[in-house]
């Protein structure tokens, strides 16, 4: 009989079989290159069947399978020793699910509790700090907001309209600045509605390892009485994870499209971190109502690459005009190499990328023409398999991570 009858015979899979016989599970006849499954591996199939039904591993059927071509029993295995091993994997599979019912009675008892501390700690959402009012500026003119309808307590901005001469308008809902003229992107990029099994775990190690290195590189900064911008953190994120080690008196601005996800940054942080200065903007376009030449640091979570997914225009090119004279910015970059496939993808797939979007030279390209230099440049790792979420990734290519730091001279 050849493989794929006798799989299709046991109902597996034929990488399944070829599996067992490679690891000496299943060990059939040759003729040339071609298998024949004679009638001991029927016999054998059948008894690996029955055993993992009863929850053996693998390992175990292998010693079972060579008690029986040891001592030539046939199907015939000795049964006193058989008996013994079903006796054994009994107690085990009592003593498994003994403990099955004590990890299952933890749980609920962990979720009661978390269910319980919910309920006992009301959240009181906070509003914008005021120290943020002498930063809000039109983005157009960049003429003072007027402040209008304000709902203040104490120190905080819960609602309110923010409004310029020329005609911008801005709103501050529940503590949050909703900018005008938002857009929603084609693709969906909150990391609450990816489904993460679509992310290869590996993938998701290095852009944990580059957010590390940003954290490393941060640390050698001087932060106190700074201003930290983080933008796009519907996918990824760096400063929440570290804002328990960072200075208290630093300032911080967190920025994307996506209601939900600054809503669920928002509780955590003031949960978390009630006294530190955060403003949370809902925003698209990286047309902050900010004045210029107001940010010290920007954090660049792999934002400025997915900017590039979606807009043509350089993000570079906006966000420059909010970063003060010498200013730092911090990131991860990813690309691929040169005329790869998953280059010619990107341009099929997305509306209006920009062309240079994870092209090799991307950032240096940036950089040079934004008037930003590099203090440090460092590949964190790369992958030929960041996971199927990524449709324009071919399997056989190397997508790579980079980590930056890049200082910028507004004089030039």
């Amino acid at each position: 009989m050849k493989i794929g009858q006798f799989a299709k015979e046991f109902s597996v899979s034929v990488d399944t079989v070829r599996y067992y016989i490679e690891t000496g599970l299943l060990i059939p006849e040759k003729a040339n290159t071609q298998y024949r499954m004679n009638t001991i591996c029927m016999e054998d199939m059948a008894l690996i069947n029955e055993l993992k039904h009863y929850r053996f591993s693998l390992k175990e059927i292998h010693k079972i399978l060579s008690l029986k071509r040891l001592t030539n029993s046939g199907n015939n295995i000795d049964m006193s020793y058989f008996s013994s091993l079903l006796m054994e994997k009994k107690q085990g599979l009592l003593e498994e699910k003994a403990q099955i019912s004590n990890v299952i009675h933890s749980i609920d008892s962990k979720i009661n509790r978390e269910i319980m501390k919910e309920m006992e700690q009301d959240h009181v959402t906070m509003g914008v700090p005021l120290l943020f009012v002498p930063l809000l500026s039109c983005p157009h003119c960049q003429s003072e907001l007027n402040l209008q309808q304000a709902s203040i307590l104490g120190q905080r901005i819960y609602e309110g309209s923010l409004r310029c001469s020329c005609g911008y308008q801005a709103e501050i809902k529940e503590g949050i600045l909703f900018t005008s003229n938002l857009q929603s992107s084609p693709y969906k990029y909150s990391i609450y509605e990816i489904d993460v099994g679509k992310w290869n775990p590996d993938f998701v190690s290095i852009i944990e390892k580059g957010k590390l290195w940003m954290y490393n590189e941060l640390l050698h900064q001087t932060l106190e009485n700074k201003v930290i911008l983080e933008t796009n953190i519907e996918v990824s994120m760096m400063l929440p994870k570290y804002l328990s080690t960072l200075p208290k008196n630093t300032t911080y601005i967190f920025t994307c499209y996506s209601l939900e996800m600054i809503k669920t940054l928002k509780k955590s942080i003031e949960k978390l971190h009630p006294h530190l200065s955060v403003l949370y903007i809902v925003n698209s376009d990286l047309q902050l109502p900010l004045a210029h030449r107001s940010i010290d640091f920007f954090i660049d979570s792999t934002s400025s690459t997915q900017y590039s997914l979606i807009y043509k225009e350089s993000p570079f090119h906006i966000l420059k005009r909010y970063l003060k004279n010498n200013s730092c910015i911090i990131g991860n970059s990813v690309y691929y190499e040169a005329n790869t496939k998953s280059l010619k993808k990107i341009q099929s797939l997305y509306p209006t990328p920009s062309p240079n979007a994870f092209q090799p030279n991307y950032l240096e390209k940036e950089m040079e023409e934004h008037h930003f230099k590099f203090s440090n440049k460092e590949i964190i790792g790369s992958t030929q398999n960041p996971g199927s979420y990524f449709a324009y990734h071919d399997e056989n290519e190397k997508m790579n991570f980079l980590g930056y730091t890049a200082r910028y001279s507004a004089s030039e």
